[in-house]
């Protein structure tokens, strides 16, 4: 009989480890996913950055034009003008102004190079991109091919525990699902010289003679797992 409780115990830990592996996969998928999310972040930060840089440069072309305007504008009231020092006042203007546009030109062709340098991060981000989502979906591909394997296999076991439990007295199998359902790891273990194998506490030598007759059930006095000798 005790032989039989170590087969059907050895399928319920299975079925346990199987359950336990399902109920994990969606948390698997959602880390996966994550990656997913946190590579389309990080395109995203790129593309934002680009974008920043480009209105940059729409910006300083903008200042540009408004000094060329300003540049005209002095021209025109040259022509205007009636004295020389009018008239060299408003080429000193045109001067500064034409010193910003310099500036200007300059500070232009430093964010276009930046620009440049944006458009080759979104380009390697998006190629990151596009590998991490080929990837997630062969693993989230893997994990529904995983968990259809996984209900195969339950179902086979649970076949085959039931199998195994019809030869079980009804005393020793209601005893050994109790205890099952309470310590959710083992309800039977191997008497250990003179030491419960599920608790580690010392047993009296009496439960040793009856374990080491398997004539009947004998439990732990400490834990209530049945016990088993082991040669």
């Amino acid at each position: 009989m005790l032989e039989r409780l170590l087969i059907l115990q050895e399928r319920d830990r299975k079925i346990a480890k199987l359950n336990q592996e399902t109920a994990d996969i969606p948390a698997r998928k959602e880390t996966i996913q994550s990656r997913l999310e946190a590579h389309r972040e990080a395109l995203q930060k790129a593309q934002e950055g680009l974008k920043v840089k480009q209105l940059a440069i729409k910006e300083t072309e903008g200042e540009i034009q408004a000094c060329q305007e300003k540049i005209a504008k002095y021209r025109n009231q040259q022509f205007q003008v009636k004295s020389n020092d009018e008239y060299r006042t408003l080429e000193g203007e045109i001067e500064g102004v034409e010193n910003q546009i310099s500036d200007l030109e300059d500070r232009e062709i430093g964010i276009l190079d930046e620009v440049e340098s944006e458009k080759k991060n979104v380009a390697e981000k998006e190629g990151e991109l596009k590998e991490e989502e080929r990837l997630v979906a062969e693993e989230v591909a893997a994990l529904d091919t995983r968990v259809s394997n996984i209900e195969a296999e339950l179902h086979d076991l649970n076949i085959d525990r039931e199998n195994y439990s019809k030869d079980i007295e009804e005393e020793w199998l209601s005893r050994y699902e109790r205890i099952m359902n309470h310590t959710r790891d083992f309800a039977l273990v191997p008497v250990e010289r003179d030491t419960c194998g599920g608790c580690h506490m010392k047993i009296p030598p009496h439960l040793v003679h009856d374990a080491r007759k398997g004539l009947d059930l004998v439990l732990c006095s400490y834990c209530g797992r049945i016990l088993y000798w082991q040669p």
